[in-house]
């Protein structure tokens, strides 16, 4: 079957698998794991751009800021790590990302070429399902917190945090049911949006606050501009981060009519956006003399009046809505991938529930750096074999063979046993290095060698049409 006839084949309205057919509410995004069809790919540079500014001007981006300046780094330091880090982990993403302007299919669903169908549904979507949980949690305690601290601080109003979060977490829910269109939207509209709050907050903080909000005082600030332990530490954790986005690059890309739109809109868009929230986050924790990871603990602190409060609410919304409608968007096919039947929008409707029942541990907030540690130990070497798949076979993929059992993709029982093992090791191997060695950065490396020796005898000159004949 030719990807054009797959394409056809799925162009119907939630279709799955068979003859099955899903049913969802009108209005909602029907493409699920099926590839959306050329005609539909219409996107350009500003709806990634909105997206991945979007993406990156976030609460995680404004306390791991404030982490940073707690743990000891200056805010030179600080701002310019952040921006490193996010553009060294953004190059596989890219690259991945192409499978969704070229065949227009989710990320998970080109997993299954490079680790089997099942292998997919297994392995990559369940660490991506529960990455996406996490970083929904994660984000919307961090916009919580803020909200508790204008509550607090602004109307003495005390309220236990986890009622917070979980009212929070289940209002996000609704834009990533609907799907892309809406979280497209919502982009458009918050980052401009995003922009002038920060401006006039940083406006506000500067005039009232003090000596310390001077900016002579802030670039002075006495941490380290250079300090390994730490840079590797922070370097190796977001880092771990982007990895944890690779097997789904392709579902912010799936709408794009062009790479060039990809390359430039998500690029400038990262960038934009990973900027904004380090330069504001640090700021703000510096010139409140660095006693809290938050940096809106800091402005409440200084009794802004209604208009600097509506502002402050207004940015932690945006900022929560458009971060968790990704990442609510994409645990939702990951799970649609694992469990077909389910449809793209039930399984998100799943994917929200559990990950609001999860926002109600603010705990969580406390654990990140050990916990994104962690999972980048997994998604190290997933995107190490992922890369050299990519060098071998991006460009003979075929598309039909993804949906289909027995076919070329389904190595053995729908395993590619070998990649699929490497996952584990890599976890166990990273329990042995030190964070000096960034061992992220390290497992993936050895990881890309140990499957391009195992490539170049597997791969090597044949497709996977081929490589099924061989095995039949």
């Amino acid at each position: 079957m030719s990807n054009k006839a797959v394409i056809d084949k799925y162009r119907g309205n939630g279709f799955v698998s068979g003859s099955k057919y899903i049913r969802c509410p009108s209005g909602v995004e029907r493409f699920g794991l099926q590839p959306v069809p050329v005609q539909l790919r219409q996107g350009g540079i500003w709806p990634l751009f909105n997206i991945f500014s979007n993406l990156f001007i976030n609460p995680g981006t404004l306390i791991t800021s404030g982490m940073m300046i707690m743990a000891g780094l200056s805010f030179q330091a600080t701002v310019l790590l952040q921006i490193f880090s996010v553009m060294l982990g953004m190059i596989p993403f890219l690259l991945f990302a192409r499978a969704g302007v070229r065949y227009g299919i989710p990320g998970q669903v080109l997993c299954r070429a490079v680790f089997g169908v099942r292998g997919s549904q297994w392995l990559t979507s369940v660490l991506r399902l529960l990455c996406s949980i996490y970083w929904f949690a994660f984000q919307t305690a961090a916009g919580a917190l803020a909200i508790e601290a204008i509550l607090r601080n602004c109307f003495q109003l005390f309220l236990p945090l986890w009622v917070i979060s979980l009212n929070f977490a289940l209002f996000q829910g609704v834009v990533a049911i609907v799907g892309y269109s809406w979280l497209k939207g919502v982009s458009l509209v918050s980052f401009p949006l995003k922009v002038l709050c920060f401006s006039a907050l940083l406006v506000f903080l500067y005039q009232h606050g003090g000596e310390e909000a001077s900016i002579s005082v802030v670039l002075e600030w006495p941490g380290y501009h250079w300090h390994w332990p730490l840079i590797a530490t922070w370097l190796n954790t977001i880092v771990s981060t982007c990895f944890t986005c690779v097997t789904d690059a392709s579902d912010f890309s799936r709408y794009t009519r062009s790479e060039k739109s990809l390359w430039v809109g998500t690029l400038s868009g990262s960038l934009v956006g990973i900027i904004i929230g380090a330069l504001f986050g640090a700021y703000a924790v510096v010139a409140g003399g660095a006693v809290s990871i938050n940096p809106f603990e800091t402005i409440t602190r200084l009794q802004p009046g209604g208009l600097v409060i509506l502002l402050i609410m207004l940015v932690i919304f945006l900022d929560n809505w458009t971060i968790n409608v990704i990442n609510l968007y994409t645990g939702g096919l990951s799970l649609c991938n694992s469990v077909e039947w389910l449809g793209r929008f039930w399984a998100t409707v799943i994917v929200v529930l559990a990950a609001s029942v999860l926002a109600c541990f603010p705990f969580l907030i406390n654990q990140y750096s050990e916990v994104m540690g962690s999972i980048g130990a997994l998604f190290a070497p997933i995107s190490g074999v992922m890369l050299v798949w990519y060098y071998y076979e991006f460009s003979r993929l075929d598309l039909a063979a993804l949906y289909q059992k027995n076919g070329a993709y389904w190595y053995c029982k729908g395993f590619n046993v070998f990649a699929c093992l490497l996952a584990p090791v890599g976890l166990l191997f990273s329990f042995c290095l030190p964070v000096t060695v960034l061992p992220a950065l390290l497992i993936m490396f050895l990881t890309s060698l140990i499957y391009w020796f195992y490539a170049r005898r597997e791969l090597h000159g044949y497709s996977g049409e081929q490589r099924y004949l061989n095995r039949n």
